[in-house]
């Protein structure tokens, strides 16, 4: 199978996350890594009002982590967040390459880390156009239909006449029955 890179975005309970952060960040590691995971980076965001309680919690810490995995393992990575008592929400989207450090780093055993190391002058760029066989994403497929003329629609002309048919209801071109 395809092993693709991920990025994961976990709400925690700010009542809970804030006290001991660490050990939530080991948590979020180790269900990663028991889903055969290879966790990239983790970052926690800020903490938020929600915009509705979830499970009671009306404030909520951010954890955003990127990871490469096999893509049919998302399930059960699902199903364990949704099984853990720790974590509110989780949301998992395929990502192309990670998106700049905007928050405060840790590696998977809770500690703070520093920002990885910036790509060297003349790191491959990759491309935007799509994979072969990929679907485009809905900016892309804008761009192509504004760039393309719309077809003209053809005026209807006059509607043909209708044949005429005899009063008693025969076709007059009918073959004759015998």
């Amino acid at each position: 199978m395809a092993v693709n890179l991920y990025e994961g975005m976990f709400v925690v309970d700010a009542a809970r996350g804030g006290s001991d952060f660490p050990a939530l960040v080991r948590h979020i590691a180790d269900i990663l890594t028991r889903n055969e995971a290879r966790i990239e980076r983790i970052e926690k965001w800020d903490e938020r009002k929600l915009a509705y309680p979830i499970e009671n919690a009306k404030r909520g810490i951010y954890v955003l982590t990127y990871f490469h995995m096999d893509g049919s393992a998302i399930a059960e990575l699902r199903h364990m967040v949704r099984l853990s008592e720790d974590l509110l929400r989780a949301l998992f989207l395929r990502k192309e390459r990670m998106d700049p450090v905007q928050g405060q780093l840790y590696n998977a055993e809770g500690e703070e880390g520093e920002a990885p190391p910036a790509e060297p002058a003349g790191a491959p760029v990759l491309s935007k156009e799509p994979a072969q066989g990929a679907a485009e994403s809905p900016e892309d497929a804008e761009a192509d239909e504004a760039a393309e003329p719309e077809p003209q629609e053809e005026e209807p002309g006059p509607e043909p006449a209708a044949e005429p048919v005899e009063p008693d209801g025969e076709d007059p071109q009918a073959p004759a029955a015998p």
